[in-house]
């Protein structure tokens, strides 16, 4: 599954789209379906296991240089979170780069990447978890559970920048309640279980 947060910053009309794989399977996914006119930043944790964040930015921004620090603080955030290690320590520094200069081998595992120009990497730091910060970006999270590949690679068909902006404003509804019901038949799920294993006590 793949799910999709927004950022805003305040007084800002803009609002940033920013992306995640839930696993290093869909984040696998994520690489191989992405395109160059989504214009997606890659961010990850330097040296440890993270979460793969991606950033879009608008037609009229050329790096991360021209977007707001908040909202490059939202994907360091986000970034830091989805570690073990980083998640962790009090500082951790977070490799930024685009999309286009990941480099995917056949003989790499699920999440692994390298860079076609180690020149086209930034480093930055992200300091503390700002949980505050990550409560407001988990409020605006919309999953895509069902179809992920198909979806992806229909999307790289197109090679619509905005096919994700324009797919969530009119999905999001629908994907909200189905994500909804499933937490619904989870818990109803678990709860059962819990009562045949004291049905089982009893005997």
């Amino acid at each position: 599954m793949v799910y999709f947060y927004q950022s805003q910053p305040e007084g800002s009309l803009r609002s940033y789209q920013v992306v995640t794989g839930k696993d290093k399977f869909e984040n696998d996914l994520l690489i191989k379906w992405g395109y160059r006119e989504l214009g997606y930043v890659w961010f990850h944790v330097d040296n440890y296991s993270s979460g793969h964040i991606y950033l879009k930015l608008f037609a009229d921004e050329k790096s991360i240089a021209d977007v707001p620090q908040e909202v490059v603080n939202d994907c360091l955030q986000l970034c830091k979170s989805e570690s073990i290690q980083g998640n962790k320590m009090s500082h951790c520094t977070i490799l930024c780069t685009p999309w286009h200069n990941l480099r995917k081998s056949k003989d790499f595992k699920p999440g692994e990447v390298s860079f076609k120009s180690l020149q086209r990497c930034q480093k930055l730091v992200c300091h503390g978890r700002d949980q505050k910060l990550l409560n407001r970006l988990a409020k605006t999270r919309v999953e895509l559970f069902e179809d992920v590949e198909e979806t992806l690679h229909r999307a790289k068909k197109t090679k619509d920048g905005d096919f994700f902006l324009n797919y969530i404003q009119v999905m999001k509804e629908r994907l909200l309640e189905e994500e909804k019901e499933r937490k619904r038949l989870k818990k109803l799920s678990k709860k059962r279980e819990i009562s045949r294993e004291n049905i089982h006590q009893d005997v």
